[in-house]
């Protein structure tokens, strides 16, 4: 009974993880609002209650495909920090990989671009940024501990940090340049950073 259980809960979480990975090639082709579940169950190739086993909804399915997405762009601007020794230069690595990920279609689409009228609510309630404030508390607090900016506390220093970045990935998922934009972006972080440090200094 134990290992039929077992092989049942797998099988429901290959099912999951077929939906959500087939929901976020769809939302970041066309977006949330052209993709249909239809259009989700069929390229999944699974019945709709399958779907609705594991969702309530294609809002559900979208907030998980958007936790994805998230925690994939989070564990690549934590590596790029903790690679680094210094903790300027682990801050400037970390922002370096976060406009990197700006670049990717699907953070473009899913993140950047949809996510906000679609989670109003958890954006409200505070939710949406249970995974940038960590990622940024990582990146951050080296800096604080080594007193590198003295009397700033590390949780205002990251909610004015993400909204920064919020602002600067909005600027590069709208450009018809990204590219550019990311660059762009990139020398205003330069000369943000190189003048704290002069004036810390």
């Amino acid at each position: 009974m134990a290992v039929k259980e077992t092989l049942r809960a797998r099988q429901a979480e290959e099912t999951r993880q077929l939906l959500i990975s087939t929901a976020r090639a769809l939302f970041t082709e066309r977006g949330y609002a052209a993709t249909s579940i239809e259009e989700i169950i069929q390229r999944a190739g699974v019945a709709k209650g399958a779907l609705y086993h594991h969702f309530n909804g294609k809002n559900e399915l979208f907030r998980a495909v958007y936790d994805a997405v998230q925690a994939d762009a989070v564990g690549r601007v934590v590596a790029a920090a903790l690679a680094e020794q210094e903790p300027w230069a682990a801050v400037r690595a970390g922002l370096s990989a976060f406009l990197d990920t700006c670049l990717e279609p699907a953070f473009r689409r899913i993140v950047v671009l949809d996510s906000v009228a679609i989670l109003q609510q958890d954006v409200w309630e505070g939710g949406i940024e249970h995974n940038e404030l960590p990622m940024l508390r990582t990146v951050l607090t080296p800096l604080v501990a080594a007193d590198l900016i003295p009397g700033v506390r590390v949780e205002p220093l990251v909610h004015v940090t993400l909204g920064g970045l919020y602002g600067a990935a909005l600027f590069i998922a709208r450009s018809r340049q990204p590219r550019v934009a990311r660059r762009e972006v990139d020398a205003v972080l330069d000369t943000l950073v190189a003048g704290l440090q002069s004036h810390l200094g």
